[in-house]
């Protein structure tokens, strides 16, 4: 064993001490590809067994395959590309990194310093290319700075609220030596949240004791702090019915009899019909979203009194003014609110749930048409989750049938539901799920996307065959942009252009790359496709035929 003296004259290259530094921090598997200059980091990561690298067929969909890891295992994810095309190809799946609050950390190449300002191949300014969608950005000088700039990387990721952030370094320096700096995370940053004040605790409750028609509303702060239980726990000892922001209907299952379900456009009624009748609204773990709340009062009453709980202090008050904000750990201000009302017997049982939650369930199913030719997205959704089982993860893409998708998620555990918070990213779902997979392996996964989004990273189905990522990807078909269909029709008078093409069958593409693939083109095909596609074991593709004229909404009508 090295002595200490012996350990501090000991040197390695700067990309051994940067993959060195990821293990440090528990990553144990890196998503990119291999160029010119980030070689020296491949490189060390081939003499490291703990971390598995997946190679993917685009930079886009490393980083959503990061996105998708980092979301699912709720620690932070490493992707890495070259210099120029490669971090440009990264820009899209990193931006909803930053919209999504998801710490993921992009380590870059860059063109070598001999070359740079001289109109070089792939030479650009990366840094100022990826500040606006990191929360830092930062191009290592030197090898003696290579292990303090990944401890920065993760310390600025993982502090809330959350964000990818990116490194980068030209090969000269990875190559050369530096001293070993073998720090651990807990002396670098920190790793717990502060707890919510307690005067702040005790006003919140005063608020909440005098409500006549309070809710609660839930938001990915539950999620991320494992507060799902404990949410049940206080909505069930005090009886005041819990709706969850659009993105996070896993939050708080909606299964629960003290469920409202998700809020907004492609929300349930049950949650736009309960919730704009509430005198105080206490938004627990929120980061309040477009689509929960169209950002004007009506889903929220401008009447009602808005107590905004988050770890983020920075997002109280952004969209609505509040009554109360409160900054701290999710947990410890449903522990805080919790013995409040066990020691003041709160009780607010004010909504018939019962008859709510029927009133919902009734409307939402009499749109199901199960023999209707050609198929319905509705139908499609529903069978999604019929033949999900309970604790499968369902991802879901932007555009038309993931809005059809949303409204018939039935969540029954956390931790089961993923879509690309606030950027809408078509095509993103599939690499999504690809990196959740493999973050959740004994988790089956579902993957649901239009055929726009299927063809925006198709290639990285062969990732999932060569990698043995077993996800099913349901496709909605309907041989064009449905999304844009029923905004042309909405506001542009019906006025179709450009909204129309024409697809390969993809269950034969599936099976071309050496997948399981199939094509449904009757409802009565559907389940049984599906649950061959999972008993598969294998990346598999099920390709619907749809109704083009069957619309999501796209405007909310209260």
């Amino acid at each position: 064993m090295d002595t200490l003296e012996g350990t501090k004259a000991r040197t390695i290259t700067g990309a051994r001490a940067l993959v060195d530094a990821l293990l440090r921090e528990g990553i144990d598997h890196v998503f990119g590809i291999p160029g010119t200059q980030n070689l020296a980091i491949i490189d060390a990561l081939r003499d490291t067994p703990q971390i598995r690298f997946i190679l993917t067929r685009h930079e886009q969909g490393a980083a959503f395959m990061a996105y998708g890891f980092a979301r699912a295992s709720g620690q932070p994810a490493v992707v890495t590309a070259t210099e120029g095309p490669g971090v440009t190809n990264l820009a899209t799946g990193i931006s909803a990194a930053n919209r999504g609050y998801v710490p993921v950390i992009s380590i870059c190449g860059v063109q070598e310093s001999s070359m740079r300002e001289r109109d070089s191949t792939q030479d650009m300014d990366q840094v100022t290319f990826m500040r606006p969608m990191t929360k830092w950005a930062h191009s290592i000088p030197h090898v003696d700075k290579v292990q303090e700039a990944v401890r920065k990387a993760f310390r600025v990721a993982l502090t809330e609220p959350q964000g990818p952030t990116h490194i980068e370094a030209a090969s000269e320096i990875l190559l050369e030596q530096t001293k070993i700096e073998s720090i651990e995370p807990a002396q670098y940053r920190n790793t717990v949240l502060p707890a919510c004040s307690e005067a702040q605790i005790d006003a919140a409750y005063a608020l909440l004791s005098r409500a006549e028609r309070p809710v609660f509303v839930v938001g990915r702060g539950v999620l991320n702090e494992g507060g799902t239980r404990a949410m049940a726990a206080l909505a069930e000892l005090t009886g005041i019915p819990v709706a969850a922001l659009q993105y996070s209907p896993d939050a708080f299952p909606s299964a629960h009899t003290l469920a409202l379900g998700p809020l907004g456009r492609n929300g349930w009624t049950s949650a736009n019909r309960t919730v704009p009748k509430a005198d105080v609204i206490v938004a627990i773990g929120a980061h309040i979203d477009v689509f929960s709340t169209m950002f004007k009062y009506g889903i929220f009453s401008e009447q009602a009194k808005l107590i905004h709980h988050t770890s983020a202090p920075g997002q109280i008050g952004i969209v609505f003014p509040v009554t109360l904000g409160v900054a701290g750990s999710t947990a410890s201000f449903i522990a805080g609110l919790t013995a409040r009302a066990e020691k003041g017997g709160l009780r607010k049982s004010w909504v018939d749930m019962a008859k709510v939650r029927a009133d919902c369930e009734a409307e939402q199913q009499a749109a199901v048409r199960h023999n209707a030719e050609p198929i319905q997205s509705q139908f499609v959704a529903h069978t999604i989750r019929k033949v999900l089982p309970r604790d499968g993860m369902l991802v879901v893409d932007a555009g038309n049938g993931g809005k059809h998708v949303r409204t018939y998620f039935k969540s029954y555990e956390p931790g089961t539901f993923m879509c690309i918070d606030d950027w809408a990213s078509v095509g993103g779902s599939f690499p999504i799920a690809l990196g959740a997979k493999l973050a959740r392996p004994n988790r089956p996964v579902l993957c649901a996307s239009g055929d726009m989004g299927a063809m925006c990273n198709i290639g990285e189905l062969e990732t999932a065959v060569r990698e043995n990522i077993p996800v099913v990807y349901v496709v909605f078909n309907d041989q064009g942009l449905g999304n844009e269909r029923a905004f042309q029709n909405e506001h542009y008078g019906g006025r179709f252009y450009a909204v129309d093409y024409k697809n390969p069958d993809f269950g034969d593409l599936a099976r071309v790359f050496g997948a399981h693939g199939e094509h449904v083109t009757r409802p009565g095909e559907l389940e049984g496709a599906i649950q061959r596609a999972f008993a598969s074991g294998k990346p598999a593709v099920v390709d619907v035929m749809i109704d083009q004229n069957t619309l999501a909404p796209v405007v909310y009508k209260a």
